[in-house]
């Protein structure tokens, strides 16, 4: 173990008056992340399973005749219990994310949290809106059989315009506002451990 590794930056921290205020500045910007993270995951359950019940309750109350709305009703339901174990992957990342131990240790966890979360906005959700798309598409085909030509297809463009601002408007927004408010805490933390190796 080299010389470098075996600093204790804390107490190196509690040593010193002037960046020690840094320190805390971070420690605060940690815990409200943490705090945040976790509001977000608890918020992502609850609108998940109920969006999850809700189409369950659909299937159940109209019970669909064709094939396909049954077949589409799953693939949603599949992409939505997909999307939940995904997020559900990072509630202990947030959870141990602890401005209370060295600087190293956090700031290993928060890229951690950075890497997770980039596989989650890229590849999960991926997946889960081309499910969801192909899962919408069968479902509503039932329905839109039923309906004159011109008013399935306004049907199907209102649900895959929303679908596509979805995608590229509010998803890429959402991936840069997370994105920032990390790299921030994580950029705070290398400044403030690279006070003490250079």
């Amino acid at each position: 173990m080299n010389m470098e590794n075996s600093i204790d930056l804390k107490a190196l921290w509690q040593q010193q008056a002037v960046p020690k205020a840094d320190n805390h500045s971070l420690q605060s910007k940690i815990e409200t992340l943490r705090k945040r993270k976790s509001r977000q995951l608890v918020w992502s359950y609850v609108s998940l399973i109920g969006v999850a019940l809700f189409i369950s309750w659909v299937w159940y109350y109209y019970q669909p005749q064709f094939l396909s709305t049954k077949v589409g009703i799953v693939i949603i339901i599949a992409s939505i219990f997909m999307l939940l174990v995904a997020v559900g992957k990072l509630g202990p990342f947030y959870k141990a994310l602890d401005a209370s131990v060295d600087s190293q240790h956090y700031l290993n966890a928060l890229i951690q949290i950075r890497q997770r979360e980039q596989v989650l906005y890229t590849r999960i959700m991926s997946l889960y809106f081309l499910f969801l798309s192909i899962g919408l598409g069968l479902y509503l085909y039932e329905y839109t059989s039923q309906m004159k030509p011109q008013v399935a297809a306004t049907a199907y463009a209102i649900t895959f315009a929303w679908m596509a601002f979805n995608w590229f408007y509010l998803r890429p927004l959402q991936i840069r506002k997370n994105a920032k408010k990390l790299d921030a805490v994580i950029r705070q933390a290398e400044e403030i451990k690279n006070q003490f190796v250079d």
